[in-house]
């Protein structure tokens, strides 16, 4: 299956052909592309028919710098949901990070990271960005114009920051003045690596605009709930997809597989493959909340079995002991009687509640 990523990767490619004296309207409909589809939150295309537009832009335009025009073309926006939690961190290594964690979102075929400076400066560091897909073609023009918009994005994150050089993976598209132009930096070619050298110093540079914690924390939930990030595997997804739906909508395959875009059989054979069922993963899931909720909180059996979604306060009793070889009221017991003599040894109520307590005598609410 072909890996698809958000058309908003070629954003503003059909206007740049425009102004090249092409028609951008007509080359994006040979690939069965519109405009609209670019200018979507929401529009898809296969990675392979990004690089295969690009490159026949190129040819037919003799534009060999098309990538670094086209990053011109674009700014942060270009991201989605993604923008505002970046552009809502405090500093700029934060918002790169945040960035790094959730590229996928917008394109899961490349990576984005700070690593080392390549040159082995003190007090500098680097951002690279990779395309790691082993079934996309590996494009010239699409690792210029990521690059060039990383660049063009740390301007904005930053306000204006030193860019010490930049290193290609392939030789020089066009003449290397232009990309010197284009960086305001030093360009080396053929390093086998697409990455900016800065100084270390900017990764706790301050954001250049006001942010919004709150907005970027409803942000990041909200990428958490509706995306899956391609590197975890599937029992880390479907294990994370439970949690998210036990107590609010029932556990069931079917809706997890449509959550992941899958059929509820194919689900089931990956999940075989990792040695493991769907099922087991719900009776896991179920376990640790359920040990959770009679620790840590005093809300009634009844109300925890319809969490877990069990049948009632009896089907509490014996997934307890199925699971824990104990009874929900001796998992409560037994929790509340630790956390007093915990304070106890820490000074924080007199020993003679914390042996009323582990009596059983004297309970402790634990908060």
């Amino acid at each position: 299956m072909q890996m698809e990523i958000r058309a908003a990767a070629i954003r503003g490619i059909d206007r740049l052909i425009d102004d090249l004296g092409g028609d951008g309207a007509a080359l994006l409909s040979e690939f069965g592309v519109s405009p609209s589809d670019l200018d979507s939150e929401h529009g898809l295309l296969p990675a392979v028919t990004a690089g295969r537009i690009l490159r026949s832009a190129t040819k037919r335009l003799d534009c060999p710098d098309l990538g670094l025009r086209l990053a011109a073309y674009q700014d942060m926006s270009m991201l989605g949901p993604l923008a505002l939690a970046v552009g809502n961190c405090d500093t700029v290594g934060e918002g790169l990070d945040c960035a790094s964690r959730f590229l996928y979102v917008h394109n899961q075929g490349i990576r984005l990271s700070r690593t080392q400076d390549p040159e082995h400066y003190a007090g500098v560091g680097a951002v690279e960005y990779r395309m790691l897909h082993p079934d996309i073609p590996y494009e010239p023009q699409t690792i210029d114009a990521g690059l060039g918009l990383l660049h063009r994005n740390l301007i904005t994150m930053s306000g204006g920051y030193e860019l010490l050089g930049v290193h290609l993976p392939h030789p020089p598209l066009t003449d290397e003045s232009v990309y010197t132009g284009f960086f305001g930096a030093p360009v080396r070619f053929d390093t086998g690596r697409a990455l900016l050298r800065v100084p270390t110093r900017l990764f706790a540079q301050p954001m250049s605009t006001p942010v919004n914690p709150e907005l970027r924390r409803m942000v990041v939930e909200y990428l958490e709930a509706h995306y899956t990030d391609p590197r975890e595997s599937v029992v880390t997804t479907v294990r994370s997809a439970v949690n998210r739906a036990l107590g609010t909508v029932p556990a069931r395959i079917d809706l997890v597989a449509g959550w992941l875009h899958m059929h509820p059989r194919t689900l089931q054979r990956r999940l075989a493959r990792e040695g493991t069922s769907f099922q087991a993963i719900v009776d896991d899931v179920r376990k640790n909340a359920a040990h959770r909720l009679l620790t840590g909180t005093d809300m009634p059996f009844s109300r925890i079995a319809s969490l877990v979604e069990l049948a009632g306060q009896a089907a509490l009793t014996r997934a307890a002991r199925r699971w824990f070889g104990r009874t929900p009221t001796q998992i409560r017991r037994d929790a509340r009687c630790a956390a007093a003599a915990s304070r106890v040894a820490q000074g924080q109520i007199p020993v003679a509640q914390g042996k009323a307590a582990s009596s059983g005598r004297f309970h402790t609410r634990v908060p």
